[in-house]
């Protein structure tokens, strides 16, 4: 009625389910003991990178529709502008650097005292100037 309680062994003396293993703490270095976490890492880290972005482009085109409508989405504006019977507002490309960019260029020295501007340029606005004029 019941299964077999034992399997006989072979000449080896090893069974069908027995098989030799390392002794413990033993691990062996090469190429698929690196490679698969570091896939794992860099896969997690361009998730992380892209949730982030994507998130703060909505947000960024969210506001940027809501100021275009007077403070609040106006749907009937937003379906016209969707489907070419209004004017556009901007492009994915310009989204994407303000996502990236947008943050960084518009908060204020931790000490919060804000720059005065005088009205003449620093030199790093002028080589930022002439690198954007190099691309233009």
């Amino acid at each position: 009625m019941g299964g077999r309680q034992s399997v006989p062994r072979g000449p080896d003396n090893m069974n069908e389910t027995s098989r030799p293993t390392r002794p413990p703490r033993s691990f062996v270095y090469n190429a698929r003991t690196f490679t698969a976490p570091l896939a794992a890492f860099t896969m997690a880290g361009l998730l992380f990178i892209y949730a982030r972005t994507s998130i703060r482009a909505a947000k960024l085109n969210a506001q940027k529709h809501r100021e275009a409508d007077g403070g609040q989405i106006n749907w009937k504006n937003e379906s016209a502008r969707r489907h070419g019977q209004a004017e556009q507002l901007s492009t994915n490309s310009s989204l994407l650097k303000e996502a990236l960019i947008g943050d960084r260029l518009s908060k204020t020295p931790k000490d919060g005292v804000e720059k005065q501007s005088s009205g003449t340029k620093s030199d790093d606005d002028a080589a930022l100037e002439k690198v954007k004029a190099g691309r233009a």
